[in-house]
């Protein structure tokens, strides 16, 4: 089988592509730069890809040119309100030009992978396969919203074409440096704040089987949840000690000026580019997580979770390797 992948010099799109070179079968690659898959994959290993931009309609028909398959992981992620408008534009205008583009040349599967913004609604009091489209108004949340109801147009209409919708993905061995490892390294440097709810994380390597097993036929088309596990950030901080043999230090904060200090952030982000996770849209999912459920995912693809303890292992390991970390950070992780 030949797939497709978009997003294959990002976090998840670069696990997936490797997922399916284990297991087989050929990639496909639409990317920006040669250079960069050179670097991550090894020269010479991808026959095929082609040099592009997902809104770029013409290369990306001759990207899926002969291919079975197509997973879609692409995409623009910012919580920033400076990259707002960008972000939309290039997530909804990439998405219906590549998926509708498979489409027209009859391959046969299709993965859009989305996230748990695109179901997130503050009111809810869990996210399934079932869950409405999210009420994300704004920022990364509003263009991932567009994207689902896009592709639910497409399910509805008999298309071939299923979701997932991974949690905070975590893991070793980031082509870039993504917001959640991002923000694990600021735990590490700085402190883990204390504050109601959580988050929920999930292996980057189980994201990429899950994939791998949807390609190859273990569930039929649909939605799936990737939720992994659910960690209050009250325990947060006994996680990562757990890992690394380090007690971070843990700063009660109020979520209401939390929340307050997002807005600030974004506000003066166009001008001053703050190397945290702090955003008024990434501080609201932080402050009022929505669990997701994944137990149907969990028996359609037959997938069980890593446990957390071993994907914060290997995070921070990589964080340290990577240099974005010291080893005295890292711990018995390192």
């Amino acid at each position: 089988m030949r797939v497709m992948i978009t997003g294959a010099t990002g976090f998840v799109g670069y696990h997936t592509a490797m997922a399916l070179l284990g297991a087989g079968h050929e990639v496909s690659l639409l990317v920006r730069s040669e250079e960069k898959m050179a670097q991550l994959f090894g020269r010479g290993r991808i026959r095929h890809f082609t040099l592009g931009d997902i809104t770029d309609a013409r290369q990306v028909r001759r990207a899926l040119k002969g291919c079975d398959a197509l997973v879609h992981s692409a995409a623009m992620v910012s919580t920033h309100a400076a990259d707002a408008e960008a972000v939309y534009r290039t997530n909804v205008d990439g998405t219906a030009t590549v998926i509708g583009a498979a489409l027209e040349q009859g391959v046969g599967r299709v993965i859009h992978v989305s996230s748990v913004t695109a179901l997130y609604n503050p009111s809810a009091g869990v996210l399934d396969e079932n869950s409405p489209p999210g009420t994300g108004a704004t920022g990364y949340g509003r263009s991932k919203v567009a994207c689902e109801r896009y592709v639910r147009q497409l399910m509805a209409a008999g298309e071939p074409v299923s979701v997932t919708y991974p949690a905070t993905v975590i893991g070793p061995d980031d082509p870039g440096l993504t917001e959640a490892h991002v923000g694990l390294r600021t735990y590490l440097r700085q402190f883990v704040p204390l504050m109601p709810s959580g988050t929920q994380y999930v292996d980057v390597r189980d994201v990429a089987l899950a994939h791998l097993r949807l390609l190859e036929g273990y569930g039929p088309a649909g939605r799936y949840i990737l939720g992994g596990h659910y960690v209050p950030w009250v325990e947060l901080g006994a996680l990562l000690e757990e890992v690394t043999g380090r007690k971070p230090l843990q700063l009660r904060l109020n979520a209401r000026l939390m929340r307050l200090a997002g807005s600030v952030c974004d506000r003066i982000g166009g001008h001053i580019r703050l190397d945290l996770p702090l955003t008024a849209e990434g501080i609201a999912y932080a402050t009022h997580w929505v669990q997701m459920d994944s137990r149907g995912t969990e028996r359609d693809l037959g997938l069980k979770f890593r446990p957390v303890e071993d994907s914060f292992r290997d995070a921070i390991g990589w964080l340290c390797a990577a240099g974005h970390i010291t080893a005295k950070q890292a711990g018995r992780a390192a």
